[in-house]
């Protein structure tokens, strides 16, 4: 009965065997026909994509091979000669025979020929006839093109250089490519009146040779130009007109390297399955030890889900979960339990001086030291950068939670040993107590973060409790305001520094100015907070013109090549604030060629005040615009191209981890090889150690800016610096 028992079982286990070997052999076949299929249909796409650039590249190249000939003084001297050997020397058979291109023609204001050449011999103006009809469109498409380049320019022999047509055309007897650019000038010295340049048409034919020239380079086997569709194992890509029709076929035999792979591969499938049932019973004890990771793995992801991965620490979800289960349980028993909200002083200082590593053991450390101070049914968490939050329970009364406040302040403020840098920190702290009344959490973390906010705009290095009588920030915003609007009607108070901004060389080329604020009370207040109250105030236009107008002043009195001011989004919202900016600029009588205007990437995304027309206005007059903070908001090549930036500032953010991977030289090098693509300048900010210089100075970089040149300096001590620096101060 055992034994009969036992080969029941031996049965079952084959069998299931048996099945699992059959699925998985199933699978196999399913699978590596589904390769084959995948790699097959991947690779044609992947030659046609190469073979469609090809093809856009020829017809790119077609107008850039004629402007080597036709921005050119001679050009428009004896084309108006009509000097016919002249022409056919140099711009007829001579650029058929350099380029290949297989006919030419000129053509005058009216669109008549006054000289025809095909495959490198002159022929007569009559066999234009017989490309005039579909050539026509693309010659008024021009003009009108030039006409709007023209318009309100004497000589615009630089904005007609650039303009050209080129499009793919089926004619009775041949497909070919045919571009249209007018002749011009190239220094400018012979004017043509609008309307009245010729213009110079090169026709290449869609045949054998350009066939080649796409097949070679990418490897097309059996390429060549048809009137229909590839059939059967062939592929290829369509050549399209100006209304997207198909008039003639590229097509190749492609590559099929998923079945190549498969015939190599088979003896080794023959002998894969021949091996199955070892590597089956192989899989199954893997799949038990990968079971158990699976389980570690999904342990450490819960974990990091709710906690800080830095720090260790609950992070803002975890410790909302606990303070709203805190909270009903107050609900329930009575007993009150209390907030702290925590904001490290000076620790950008830390994270710019010594660097982001440092800036990261910083944070560990007053992690740790929370933690240390806490009782074990307490709750310590990151909320991101330097903000931490406590929740406490059990908490008896406010002097209980002023002393652990003052604790906090104090063992904050002690020395830390960052990875052989000594740094000293200390922290804003706002605190408020909840009782069984209070039910509502984002209240509760509300009331900290204006304890918190109080605890900074008085001096910072201190905590707060929150008071009835505190109500909203906004008695804090309110006086702020009030300051602010005293300190803009007496003038005193307000000041700004600069900062240098230097080429490759250390020679100092311009200076940005900053804002700084000595309020009568909380002393020098940090600009992202009074900044904040002159937008939301209405006061930052009344600041900003204070600032631009101090700026220029300070730069007339230099020979400083640029200075560079920041404008707020809500100052750009101003219908009055590009003539603000012209008013300035005459009144100070500094040239608008020396003023830089840094906008934020903020300013861009608003697309419903005219901000375009106004950064448009500000650089015909002469002002050049930056795009501050580069690459950390929502860039995107859309707004260089559209708005026209004169040049970018790559934030300090990126300068910081230079040389601590890859990643981060490369993301660099990127933007400097997009700003050269675009035309567009590049200052580096934040520059601070003589590696990041020099691994900049290599990626191309000619302007710096940051604490390795100069510091910020009033106007005094950079007059002074900058004279000894060999810059004349007048």
């Amino acid at each position: 009965m055992e034994l009969n028992r036992q080969k029941s079982l031996s049965k079952q286990i084959v069998a299931s065997l048996v099945v699992l070997l059959g699925t998985g052999l199933l699978t196999l076949v399913f699978v590596g026909y589904n390769a084959i299929r995948i790699a097959d249909d991947a690779s044609s796409a992947r030659q046609e994509r190469f073979a469609a650039r090809s093809l856009a590249e020829e017809i790119a190249d077609l107008p850039n091979d004629q402007r080597s000939v036709t921005i050119w003084d001679d050009s428009v001297v004896w084309t108006r000669a009509r000097d016919a050997d002249w022409m056919d020397g140099n711009l007829g058979a001579w650029v058929q025979g350099y380029f290949g291109h297989d006919e030419t023609y000129i053509l005058d204001p009216e669109g008549v020929p006054y000289f025809a050449s095909i495959q490198t011999e002159r022929v007569s103006f009559d066999r234009y006839e017989d490309r005039a009809d579909r050539i026509a469109p693309l010659v008024a498409q021009l003009r009108a093109a030039m006409a709007e380049a023209s318009l309100g320019i004497d000589n615009p022999y630089e904005e007609l250089a650039d303009v050209s047509v080129v499009a793919a055309l089926r004619f009775d007897d041949v497909a070919a490519i045919v571009s249209v650019v007018p002749i011009v000038s190239d220094t400018g010295d012979i004017v043509q009146s609008a309307g009245t340049e010729s213009l110079h048409v090169a026709v290449q034919y869609i045949d054998a040779d350009l066939a080649g020239r796409i097949g070679t380079p990418n490897e097309l086997r059996d390429v060549a130009f048809g009137p229909a569709p590839p059939e059967g194992s062939f592929t290829g890509v369509p050549v399209t007109d100006a209304d997207d029709t198909a008039i003639t076929w590229l097509t190749w035999q492609p590559e099929r390297p998923g079945t190549a792979i498969f015939m190599r591969m088979l003896p080794v499938l023959l002998f894969s399955v021949l091996a199955g049932v070892g590597l089956l019973w192989w899989m199954v004890h893997r799949l038990l030890r990968l079971s158990g990771q699976l389980h570690v793995s999904e342990a450490q992801a819960r974990f990091l889900a709710n906690h800080d991965a830095l720090t260790g620490l609950p992070n803002r979800k975890l410790f909302q979960d606990r303070l709203t289960q805190a909270m009903h349980a107050t609900a329930r028993s009575g007993q009150p339990v209390a907030l702290i909200a925590i904001d490290l002083d000076r620790f950008k200082l830390i994270n710019d001086s010594l660097g982001h590593p440092a800036g990261d053991e910083l944070i560990r450390q007053v992690g740790s030291r929370l933690v240390e101070l806490v009782r074990a049914s307490d709750t310590v968490a990151r909320f991101g950068g330097d903000e931490f939050m406590i929740l406490m329970r059990d908490v008896a009364g406010d002097d209980d939670l002023r002393r652990f406040c003052a604790r906090i302040v104090e063992q904050l403020s002690r020395p830390y040993d960052l990875l052989g840098n000594t740094g000293s920190i200390g922290a804003s702290v706002g605190a408020v107590r909840a009782g069984s009344l209070d039910s509502k959490r984002d209240d509760l973390m509300r009331r900290a973060d204006i304890a918190l906010y109080r605890a900074k705009t008085e001096g910072r290095g201190r905590y707060v409790l929150f008071e009835s009588k505190m109500g909203k920030v906004e008695h804090e915003r309110n006086q702020i305001e009030n300051d602010l609007r005293a300190a803009l009607d007496t003038g005193t108070g307000l000041s700004l520094v600069y900062q240098s901004i230097c080429d490759e060389k250390g020679r100092v080329t311009g200076a940005e100015a900053l804002c700084r604020w000595d309020h009568p009370e909380h002393g020098a207040l940090s600009p992202e907070i009074f900044i904040r109250v002159a937008e939301e105030r209405g006061l930052i236009d009344r600041l900003g013109q204070w600032v631009l107008e101090t700026a220029c002043r300070f730069a007339v009195g230099t020979n400083l090549g640029k200075i560079a001011v920041n404008v707020s989004p809500m100052q750009l919202r101003h219908p009055g604030f590009v003539p603000m900016v012209l008013e300035t600029l005459r009144t100070t009588g500094l040239a608008p060629t020396r003023l830089e205007l840094e906008l934020t990437e903020r300013v861009l995304l608003d697309k419903t005040v005219g901000i375009r027309e106004k950064i448009g206005q500000l650089r015909a007059a002469g002002i050049t615009i930056a795009l501050d903070d580069f690459a950390t908001g929502d860039s995107s090549l859309q707004y260089l191209r559209d708005y026209r930036v004169d040049s970018i500032k790559i934030d300090r953010s990126f300068v910081a981890r230079l040389g601590q991977d890859e990643e981060s030289d490369h993301l660099v090098q990127a933007i400097f090889g997009l700003a050269r693509a675009m035309g567009v300048a590049v200052t580096v900010e934040g520059v601070e150690t003589e590696m990041q210089h020099d691994r900049l100075a290599a990626m191309g970089c000619r302007t710096f800016q940051g604490y390795l040149l100069h510091r910020p300096m009033d106007s005094e001590q950079f007059a002074s610096t900058m004279s000894e620096g060999h810059i004349a101060i007048s």
